[in-house]
């Protein structure tokens, strides 16, 4: 039997979406110890790649948002990783995460985080990762 652990993926949806201000995508439950992202891929959702303009540069980076209780704005407290420079959304085109702090603490939120461009429309982003350390 090979070394082997129990990978799990996460599908993340993000819709169309322009702005500074950074959106909660993902709770790691307060149960469980946490969990390490092994690694993240964004490609565009929008209609099969007819509904985005060909050539759309964003910057992207996923962050760590704090625990909030029903009804609160988590606040940002750690960056996930970061897209290189800036992606091109376009059909059929998948960008790697870099990955800078990989364990998110159990309670707290993975959240998008624009900084440049726009989603014009849509990205699902694709994460792997293992519970605990």
């Amino acid at each position: 039997m090979s070394d082997s652990f129990n990978v799990q993926t996460a599908t993340l949806v993000l819709g169309q979406f322009s702005g500074a201000t950074e959106v909660p995508l993902f709770n790691v439950p307060t149960s469980g110890g946490g969990i390490t992202v092994q690694e993240v891929w964004a490609y565009q959702n929008g209609t099969g790649g007819s509904a985005i303009t060909a050539g759309t540069a964003i910057g992207a980076k996923l962050v760590t948002m704090g625990t909030v209780a029903t009804g609160g704005t988590p606040a940002v407290d750690g960056t996930v990783g970061t897209f290189a420079g800036t992606i091109v959304t376009a059909a059929g085109v998948v960008h790697k995460l870099t990955l800078s702090t990989p364990f998110v603490e159990a309670g707290k939120f993975i959240g998008f985080d624009e900084t440049a461009g726009t989603v014009a429309a849509g990205l699902t982003i694709q994460l792997a990762y293992v519970l605990g350390k």
